[in-house]
């Protein structure tokens, strides 16, 4: 398996919170003015997997929520 294979299924499998730490790491350490170009492009391509997977978190958990109408029903939340 490639490194960005195995980087995107590690993302996957890591919680929200996880990831945006995750993702909040990988912006200090880009903000350095000191990390080499390749350092850089490797930081940017995870940081960018964990953003995909992050939104996959959210439109899974969107999915989930389910409103309660006022007769006590439950809805789906796109309903």
């Amino acid at each position: 398996m490639t490194d960005s294979k195995q980087n995107k299924a590690s993302a996957d499998t890591q919680t929200l919170e996880q990831q945006m730490e995750a993702l909040a790491s990988i912006v200090e350490k880009l903000e350095n003015p000191d990390v080499a170009l390749e350092e850089s492009l490797s930081l940017y391509e995870k940081g960018m997997q964990l953003v995909a997977a992050a939104s996959r978190s959210l439109d899974t958990a969107e999915q989930r929520v389910a409103l309660v109408s006022e007769s006590g029903e439950v809805q789906d939340f796109n309903s």
